[in-house]
């Protein structure tokens, strides 16, 4: 399967892209609410009819009750029918508006999942979770005030412009220019608003980010008594958000202020002209009824607007914040890519240089080659490039230059779904889902059956262990896997990768989690799992690989000597000094 980057990054072109799924109701929504924002004036014009057939000087005849009575009528159906419409609105919000945000959690969830491990070094985990789902939340937002507040009120203003312009030429002018100027500075401070809104969300991301940051390792915390530094940590981050929620409403209580001032100020000048027109007999009490009462609700509505302005550039801005998931894979499929197919496992690294921020290269390697079926240990002091060689092989990263095969096939030209099928990882640090066991093995097959994960489970040697718990295959991992020890996880995670029956395997020390009984067991399975297999090793005890067919020898990022342990205790420097300074069977760190 080819993941390429083919998600929009603007917001509009998003909401383009996500409403294509759902055309018919999104303009249903924008047509409602353009009715609805025209029925305030149809409201206030229905009103001063009736408010003029009521003040006729004469006693009414029969005539004139008669079409009193259809306005009255002709009011109240109307009032009804607005109702409705609203429910209707409503009812389609309801059918769109959640399916819409599933469908943008789902598919911003998906890919984020193909970016590059790079992607999620540089990013925290925290972040990455609180984006998608703010993303979800900006997105219904902005359509939202769109539909609901930006265009019905719009629609408001602009039937009152046209009613008032009907009614006489004076209260035309003098509400365009109050309202001209109204908007000019609400729309003008808004930006600053927005400006502040998204420093306020990023120091919100921020802050979320430390504290799932903190309680991930808060068994550190309790270990080293680190409450207070914890919590005076926190306080620095907080701080940032303090300022910069005061400085956004600060700037929104002066902009109230001066909106404010300019309201009072047409109130004055539409009512003096009201009163002159109605003293000169050019309005009827009708036209001054409905010219006060339409001014005062336009001025409500594009008060609230100016403000929902604000909301509205606030929700923009968390959604800029969340394009960063967007961005365009770094790790990428080639257009013609094609599926990978391993016949025998032969690993080829052809003079490959790579290197992680565009600093000097961290990994040089000249040509090296690991035959299909062998058994092969990757050794070297930490940070020598053992997890990278991994890494590269995985195609996690790009390379810079040169070239890795399998079996002659570059893993630049196959699909990197097809290379990490044929690849399977035993990590050290064993990770699980926060799901069942069951379902944790059953991640190396999904098309497996329960018992084959029995089966698997046994060959790993758990099998027991579940069984004797509570609900067995069914309890739950709890989160990064916390509810099981270390040895037991290790053991499911060697399940998993018996179920995926890869022909490529990597182990970086997997039965190092293990008490030295259970340990002699795994290493039965994992004799099993290694059959008619090319299998790598990243070796922490020197012991585990001494019957290897190879030992590739790590050191500053290059592979400085290849051979096996008797070859290499004889003629390798590297290799000897790794072997002389183990301490307990085990390689330091750094060399002495």
């Amino acid at each position: 399967m080819n993941h390429q980057s083919s998600m929009p990054n603007t917001l509009f072109k998003l909401l383009a892209h996500f409403f294509k799924y759902h055309t018919g109701k999104a303009w249903s929504l924008i047509i409602l609410s353009i009715i609805m924002g025209s029925s305030v004036a149809v409201d206030k014009l229905l009103q001063k009819k009736i408010i003029d057939y009521v003040n006729i000087d004469n006693s009414p005849t029969a005539s004139v009750l008669q079409i009193l009575a259809f306005w009255v009528l002709l009011y109240i159906l109307h009032r009804e029918l607005i109702n409705l419409l609203y429910c209707i609105y409503n009812y389609i919000y309801l059918k769109f508006i959640p399916i819409l945000k599933g469908t943008v959690i789902d598919e911003l969830y998906n890919h984020v999942q193909h970016h590059s491990h790079k992607f999620f070094e540089e990013n925290v985990t925290g972040n990455i979770g609180y984006h998608i789902t703010e993303a979800a939340r900006s997105l219904e937002e902005v359509f939202a005030i769109f539909t609901e507040k930006i265009l019905r009120k719009l629609i408001i203003a602009i039937s009152a412009l046209a009613i008032l312009y009907s009614i006489h030429f004076l209260f035309f002018i003098t509400f365009f220019v109050w309202l001209t100027l109204f908007c000019s500075i609400g729309i003008y401070f808004s930006k600053y608003v927005s400006n502040y809104a998204r420093i306020f969300t990023k120091c919100k991301a921020t802050v979320v980010g430390k504290i799932v940051d903190a309680i991930t390792n808060v068994s550190s915390i309790k270990m080293f008594l680190s409450h207070h530094f914890e919590r005076k940590y926190l306080h620095s981050y907080i701080g940032d958000i303090t300022t910069s929620e005061q400085n956004m409403r600060w700037l929104m209580l002066k902009l109230n202020y001066i909106l404010g001032l300019s309201c009072s100020i047409m109130y004055f000048c539409i009512i003096c002209v009201s009163v002159y027109l109605k003293i000169n007999q050019s309005i009827t009490i009708g036209d001054f009824v409905l010219v006060i009462g339409l001014t005062m609700e336009t001025v409500n509505e594009i008060w609230d607007l100016i403000f929902e302005m604000s909301d509205f550039y606030e929700e923009v801005g968390n959604f800029n914040q969340c394009t960063s998931l967007i961005q365009p894979y770094l790790v990428q499929d080639a257009n013609n890519a094609q599926d990978l197919k391993v016949t025998n496992g032969c690993i080829e690294f052809k003079n490959v240089t790579f290197n992680y921020k565009n600093n000097d290269n961290i990994f040089n390697s000249e040509s090296v080659t690991i035959l299909g079926k062998q058994r092969v240990g990757l050794v070297g002091f930490s940070g020598s490039g053992k997890t990278t060689f991994v890494n590269l092989l995985n195609r996690l990263y790009d390379i810079e230059h040169g070239q890795i095969l399998i079996d002659n096939q570059n893993i630049k030209q196959v699909t990197q779904s097809s290379l990490r099928s044929n690849i399977t990882v035993i990590p050290q640090e064993p990770l699980l889902f926060d799901r069942t066991i069951k379902d944790n093995i059953r991640y190396g097959n999904f098309n497996c059956t329960d018992e084959e994960i029995i089966m698997a489970a046994k060959k790993a040697n758990i099998h027991d262990i579940i069984i004797s718990l509570p609900n067995g295959y069914d309890s739950f991992c709890g989160e990064r896997g916390k509810n099981l020890s270390v040895g037991q996880r290790q053991r499911i995670v060697i399940a998993r990768a018996i179920l995926k029956n890869s022909p490529i395997l990597i182990l970086d020390e997997a039965t190092s989690a293990l008490d030295s009984i259970t340990e002699a067991l795994i290493k039965k399975s994992l004799d099993y799992l290694m059959t008619d297999k090319t299998v790598l090793i990243i070796a922490h005890r020197l012991s585990t690989i001494l019957d290897m067919d190879q030992i590739i020898v790590f050191d500053k990022g290059k592979i400085v000597e290849t051979g096996t342990h008797d070859t290499l205790l004889k003629t390798g420097k590297v290799y000897t000094e790794l072997w002389n300074s183990q301490i307990k069977g085990i390689i330091p760190d750094n060399p002495k």
